[in-house]
């Protein structure tokens, strides 16, 4: 095809675009000459082009070499030792830890970064299992409620445990539920169970512990971005020891999205080239036509 001299530069090559737009991302090339597979797949990317408007209107677009999120966590180590590197830390359960959804981390890094590209942002949803109900306590103590307590260590040098109790009609305490396990205990420990307005003289006595370690780890609500294999994460959670860590087994950069990543050009004129390279076209007027 030979080439003609347009207003904006010089095309050789012209491709009808949806009148619609086409809000699917699909990398591969809108261009079938730019495919070179034998059964070419025909995608919504052209890959730099310039759009001329047949129709005046609305034009929304991502710009060339837009890119989405970059390293984003798809895949946690949870082993011991990393297996791709046993110089990599693997999981440590940690303590002091409860159950919760959405918990921040840090990260360190073995792969060399400039400031702005340092791994941030990975949330995690946690697992820590607690001990078993205290079927009846060693001390039943007088003046409780139906309700939550927390604990001061009798024996021991453990801290954190809290729960629930069960009373009977003299207000002393029948029975205990964990809500948290706390850190630091050991079996055989004595715990007080305090309350406001209570006699604070229950006690239970610890027949397992569980101390907070995190039993499961999964991707929260955010993947963070400039991730790395092998980046050593640590699990932020109030309370805890500070000490569950990870290794990073897996990332993925991702591709623009509409929602964060679109331009629009609002009323354009007939006739017009959008003095812009764009590689995805999302909504057009009719007759627009993309060249190169």
């Amino acid at each position: 095809m030979g080439q003609y001299p347009i207003t904006a530069g010089v095309f050789g090559k012209a491709l009808a675009i949806p009148g619609t737009g086409n809000t699917n991302i699909i990398p591969a090339s809108a261009w079938l000459f730019e495919n070179q597979q034998q059964n070419p797949i025909t995608g919504t990317n052209y890959t730099g082009s310039q759009i001329y408007l047949g129709t005046a209107g609305d034009v929304t677009v991502i710009l060339s070499d837009t890119v989405g999120a970059q390293n984003t966590v798809t895949g946690l180590n949870l082993a011991p030792i990393f297996p791709a590197n046993p110089s990599y830390s693997g999981f440590a359960a940690g303590t002091g830890y409860d159950t919760g959804t959405n918990v921040t981390t840090t990260a360190v890094s073995l792969v060399h970064k400039s400031p702005a590209k340092q791994p941030t942002g990975l949330t995690v949803d946690i697992t820590v299992p607690v001990p078993a109900a205290i079927a009846a306590p060693t001390t039943a103590g007088t003046g409780y409620s139906a309700g939550a307590v927390t604990s001061t260590a009798t024996t021991g040098t453990g801290t954190g445990i809290t729960g629930t109790v069960t009373i009977d009609g003299a207000n002393t305490v029948t029975g205990f539920t964990f809500t948290s396990g706390g850190t630091g205990y050991e079996v055989g420990d004595i715990v007080q169970l305090d309350q406001a307005a209570s006699g604070n003289n229950a006690t239970i006595t610890l027949t397992e512990v569980t101390n907070g370690a995190v039993t499961a780890i999964t991707i929260g609500n955010a993947a963070g971005t400039n991730y790395s294999v092998g980046d050593i994460i640590t699990v932020n959670q109030g309370g805890s020891g500070l000490n569950c860590k990870f290794a990073i087994r897996e990332v993925q950069s991702l591709l623009p999205t509409q929602a964060a990543d679109a331009v629009t050009f609002k009323a354009v004129p007939v006739g017009t080239i959008l003095p812009v390279a764009i590689d995805y076209v999302l909504v057009c007027p009719a007759d627009s036509v993309a060249l190169k």
